[in-house]
């Protein structure tokens, strides 16, 4: 009996070991959904519900502050204008330093159609706050809620927080600039927004 207890105990003990090692390799190597917060930010503040089309508005800088729950990266941005335009930059931001963390330039975007451009992931953490914005779009929605009442922030849209809308209109701009006009509790100038992944 006690042979036999000597060669089961060690085999019930590479089995747990190798489950376990097995688990852990399963964690690491999970791959966490993309997701655009933009749509569900919408949703949830109340911007969809009433929209104005500019064609040939302001020169500015338009955007919103946020703040990720958790670590991942930025794996691409997007827009999305009422009017046919080309080379658009696109900016995260560093919110407290203003510090430009990357400017992406989007060759072409369709009326009306949201441009997607991939980039290299950058990494943003949940203990950072950022912004993205597009600068001169010239043409962008500007949206409100029905009743054009305050929002009231923070949105929470997946794994992402968004603090407030940010914008800077006037025509001394004429490269990305930061928009510290804000937060703007009435209105959202957009579409700007970003391909988040959660990587931990």
């Amino acid at each position: 009996m006690k042979n036999l207890i000597k060669i089961v105990l060690p085999i019930i003990a590479l089995t747990l070991a190798s489950i376990a090692c097995s688990k852990d390799d399963t964690d690491n190597d999970r791959e966490f959904p993309q997701e655009n917060p933009l749509t569900s930010f919408l949703q949830k503040s109340g911007f969809d519900e009433l929209i104005n089309n500019y064609e040939l508005g302001a020169y500015g800088e338009i955007g919103y502050k946020f703040k990720p729950k958790v670590k991942g990266t930025i794996n691409a941005v997007t827009l999305k204008i009422p009017r046919d335009r080309t080379n658009i930059p696109v900016t995260i931001w560093d919110a407290e330093t203003r510090a430009i963390i990357k400017t992406v330039t989007i060759p072409i975007v369709k009326a009306n159609i949201e441009a997607t451009q991939n980039i290299q992931p950058i990494e943003i953490l949940p203990s950072k706050t950022y912004i993205i914005s597009a600068n001169n779009t010239r043409s962008y929605y500007e949206r409100m809620k029905a009743d054009q009442s305050d929002i009231l922030y923070p949105i929470e849209a997946g794994n992402i927080s968004v603090l407030g809308a940010n914008y800077r209109f006037g025509g001394e701009i004429v490269g990305p600039t930061f928009p510290d006009n804000g937060e703007e509790l009435r209105y959202l100038y957009g579409d700007v927004s970003f391909v988040f992944q959660q990587t931990d």
